[in-house]
């Protein structure tokens, strides 16, 4: 039933105008009331606490791109670029590089451990190329679904490769000894193995893309017939729809495929992270470089960081002035002019360090390739970038990250190094090298140093009063270098003119004033021969 309005009695001495007017005040206090609450409404948004709320973004679950057999994680960049165009936060994505000459075993290994390591208990999703199909299944297969919400695979030999017994394809590979060829050969004791029971094993939803334009993994091989597709995965064969027909490595740059990509890894939750605000800070403190299987590689190409779209290089040479890594220096002649950048958005450190191998017939490797990078969500401290490549090649560069202004003045005082042990068959070995602190800032100061040609004599045990004499130079005498973060590094040789000269200690510790408290600590570095430095050192904070 339609109500009317209630009538309303107006009192005969009110002019008949009078309720018209307070017809009009009632609509006029509506709307300035109206008014007044988005007015103070605008002014709680500007308050610190609404705009500490309104600096926050989607978190995504992680993805980490895999590459395939000879190739690098360089070759990961343009899908992780579109991945990030399309809301995924940098710092959540990821390319695992690995050495694709050892066995899918131990690279599947390595991948969990690098799950661990950057992504800590968070799930993931993974988009595998090639034969990273292979060693990310056996990462699944071995109990790492639990780890994987989404797992993807382009033209991955999953059954196997028809060519990869005589090499095939893989002939420019042929001259060095690659254990995962052997992993890839259709039958052969590593897949039958994979592909035995459950070939798409717990909750992880899996999809494969493969191409009828493929010349490496073809779905119409005999030897390996519809080799990517897997029993319990939603198979995609191409061409389909407007996908067109690409290649084995167009797979990783076709826009169809990164659209399918992207909306299966958008049935997961989104969750909201806070994100820290600019300007920002960025100091590159140390790199390094190992090799498990190489014995002194000669490195050429480089280290590079980026700034808000900005590159600059932080170590490179040519291949004609390709050098050995001096593993004795943890900066590795890294350019001081730019390890240290101001910069509003995200930061990213590339690594793509390759060996000059002058051997005739053999080729040169990636040792190291890849990139991690910096965002607003990760927060302010230190933080280490690793980057892998064949022959267990590794680049490791910490970084740390601050706001640009409003730093703690906190500085590093050196008060004491002792050498406690080194035995080198002598009494009073000659040591040279140097005791550095880097700040903050990225200035390098020498808080001992002396020079192969200039060395020290110095006990062979400890016991000598305080100060040290043979550390007489700064050790001890009350200088502070700062602003922090710090690093401290020792570094010390024996000169040995009759052979190889020893190192007797060699380390970095570091010092970060967002996680750790000022005060005074005593560290430990060890070298070759028993030998151990002590050095003690004061953080003064105001």
């Amino acid at each position: 039933m339609r109500r009317s309005a209630l009538p309303v009695s107006v009192p005969a001495s009110v002019p008949a105008s009078v309720p018209l007017l307070f017809s009009m005040l009632a609509t006029l206090a509506g709307v300035l009331a109206a008014a007044l609450a988005a007015a103070l409404v605008a002014v709680l948004l500007t308050t610190p606490a609404a705009q500490a709320a309104a600096v926050r973004a989607e978190r995504r679950t992680p993805v980490v791109l895999v590459h395939g057999y000879g190739d690098t994680a360089a070759s990961l960049d343009g899908l992780e670029d579109y991945l990030h165009s399309q809301g995924w936060l940098s710092s959540d994505l990821a390319e695992f590089g690995y050495d694709w000459a050892a066995t899918n075993d131990a690279n599947a290994t390595r991948f969990g451990a690098f799950l661990a390591e950057r992504f800590g208990s968070r799930q993931v999703n993974v988009v595998a190329h090639s034969m990273g199909s292979l060693l990310t299944r056996k990462y699944l297969k071995d109990g790492g679904s639990a780890r994987v919400r989404a797992w993807v695979s382009l033209g991955g030999p999953n059954h196997g490769a028809g060519d990869a017994g005589p090499c095939g394809p893989f002939a420019a590979f042929c001259d060095i000894h690659a254990a995962s060829l052997a992993d890839m050969t259709p039958g052969g004791a590593f897949l039958s193995s994979l592909n035995a029971g459950d070939e798409t094993p717990g909750a992880t939803r899996y999809t494969t893309f493969s191409s009828t334009c493929d010349q490496q993994i073809p779905p119409g091989d005999s030897r390996a017939p519809r080799s990517t597709e897997l029993a319990g995965a939603v198979n995609h064969v191409l061409p389909v729809g407007d996908s067109g027909c690409p290649s084995h490595y167009g797979l990783l740059g076709n826009d169809w495929v990164r659209r399918q990509i992207a909306a299966e890894f958008a049935k997961d939750p989104v969750t909201q992270v806070d994100l820290k605000t600019g300007p920002f800070r960025i100091t590159v403190n140390s790199a390094r470089f190992t090799s498990g299987g190489e014995s002194g590689p000669e490195l050429y190409d480089g280290l590079t960081l980026t700034t808000d779209g900005t590159t600059r290089g932080l170590w490179h040479r040519d291949r004609a002035g390709a050098t050995a890594f001096p593993e004795h220096d943890p900066w590795f002649g890294l350019d001081d002019s730019t390890r240290g950048q101001t910069f509003a958005g995200s930061a990213t450190v590339t690594a793509y360090l390759t060996d000059a191998d002058h051997t005739a017939g053999n080729n040169d490797d990636v040792m190291a390739a890849g990139r991690v990078h910096w965002d607003p969500a990760l927060g302010f401290g230190r933080f280490t970038a690793k980057m892998l490549g064949v022959d267990g090649g590794e680049a490791s560069v910490t970084y740390t990250v601050t706001p640009a202004q409003g730093v703690p003045d906190c500085r590093v005082r050196v008060d004491r190094a002792e050498l406690t042990y080194f035995d080198d068959g002598t009494t009073r070995p000659a040591l040279y090298g140097d005791i550095t602190v880097r700040t903050g800032e990225g200035a390098r100061s020498a808080v001992w140093s002396r020079s192969g040609s200039d060395p020290s004599t110095f006990p062979n045990r400890g016991g000598r009063g305080d100060p040290d004499p043979y550390f007489y130079q700064q050790v001890g005498s009350g200088a502070a270098y700062g602003p922090g973060p710090v690093e401290v590094a020792v570094h010390l040789w024996d000169y040995d003119a009759s052979s190889a000269d020893d190192l007797v200690a060699r380390g970095t510790v570091a010092w970060n004033p967002y996680t750790d408290q000022p005060g005074t600590r005593t560290s430990d570095f060890h070298g070759d021969d028993g030998g151990h430095v002590k050095v003690t050192w004061t953080v003064l904070c105001p």
